[in-house]
């Protein structure tokens, strides 16, 4: 198996190494405003999609070639190179240019999707005006749609500020928890009571649920407009977040950072000491502890990296895992430990290592 999978990773690099190339021939092709349909036409494509590739090729060759780049070395795949490049269409060349290539600088061993997170993050705070700005025309554009999918099913699909959809799943979600399953998946429990909420309106649909948004002191005061973040990873602005925070109910808990943004002391004093730790290890952890895992914490499970009671249940024993991943962790015997700052090393049966390291708090733009 060890010999397999070391060949999987080589295969991998090899396909990394390839995509840089063909990228740039595109790039190299795009010689006049017809060249996509010869590239269409070499690769078996539609015009819109030759066309939509052929721009984006270009673009990246042109003004990221350090991504190409990073592709050619086997860091990142061509999904991770979209990661980093998407999110910052409609940003000035200059700044997409400095938030790509520090995110770049820790790339390796990140998946598509916290790439993406980090860019849009960086670029969100180093130009917080814009962002306010972009989000407020999304806004505007919100939406319900409905889809035909496969055999008689169908979607339906709500477009909303993150903050409004983190709390309408929060409320699906602990709804869906305190109901029998009867035989049903939780996903289809959680499509259940959704379809009840809207349809039905049950007593339920007046309680009220928990969203987590941290924030720099300076922007709760009014004093700057640093963003504030929800707990799975969305950046919302400041002025948002002062909203939020004069509801009634709010709870603040302070949380103190190195300035590199990671969290060093959870001080939430309204609850029990067992549920400090708890509360510290998500607020530390925003997501699973699993390479390239983004299952929010706030739904995983607390385990012990040394199991109890040898391993004592504090910071520097615990991490968050979802339940497929701490279901394969004690299946396949992998071993997790996890060090004073939250970085953990995962041992597996087939004797890979991996190092993953909390996402920080509030990562600086640049």
């Amino acid at each position: 198996m060890e010999e397999k999978l070391a060949r999987l990773i080589e295969c991998e690099r090899l396909i990394r190494t390839t995509q840089a190339e063909w990228l740039r021939l595109i790039a190299e092709l795009n010689i006049d405003k017809d060249a996509f349909v010869d590239i269409a036409m070499a690769l078996q494509l539609s015009h819109t999609n030759a066309a939509y590739l052929t721009q984006w090729a270009t673009h990246v060759v042109t003004v990221f070639p350090n991504v190409v780049d990073a592709m050619d070395a086997g860091v990142i795949s061509e999904r991770s190179a979209q990661a980093l490049v998407d999110p910052t269409i409609g940003y000035s060349e200059e700044l997409a240019q400095k938030v790509v290539a520090t995110t770049l600088e820790g790339a390796e061993g990140r998946c598509c999707q916290q790439l993406r997170r980090s860019v849009q993050g960086r670029l969100q705070r180093a130009d917080p005006a814009e962002h306010a700005r972009r989000r407020e025309k999304r806004r505007r554009d919100r939406k319900v749609e409905i889809y035909d999918t496969e055999d008689g099913m169908a979607a339906l699909r709500c477009e909303q500020p993150a903050e409004i959809a983190q709390a309408m799943y929060a409320k699906v979600d602990r709804i869906a928890r305190q109901e029998p399953n009867n035989g049903r998946s939780m996903d289809a429990v959680r499509a259940d009571v959704l379809a009840s909420l809207v349809l039905e309106e049950p007593r339920s649909a007046g309680s009220k649920v928990l969203i987590q948004v941290t924030v720099p002191i300076t922007a709760l005061l009014g004093v700057d407009e640093r963003p504030g973040q929800l707990d799975a990873g969305q950046v919302i602005p400041a002025e948002v977040v002062r909203e939020l925070m004069a509801h009634p109910g709010t709870i603040f808990h302070r949380l103190l950072t190195d300035p590199a943004g990671n969290l060093l002391e959870y001080s939430p004093d309204v609850y029990r000491p067992k549920a400090d730790v708890d509360r510290f290890v998500r607020a530390r952890h925003r997501t699973c502890v699993m390479p390239c895992c983004s299952h929010p914490s706030r739904s995983c499970d607390i385990d012990h990296a040394v199991a109890w009671p040898e391993g004592k249940s504090t910071g520097r024993n615990l991490g968050p895992l979802d339940r497929r991943h701490h279901r394969w962790k004690h299946a396949t015997k992998a071993r997790v430990t996890i060090e004073e700052d939250g970085t953990a090393t995962i041992e597996t049966r087939w004797g890979q290592t991996y190092v993953t390291k909390p996402e920080p708090v509030e990562e600086p733009p640049f």
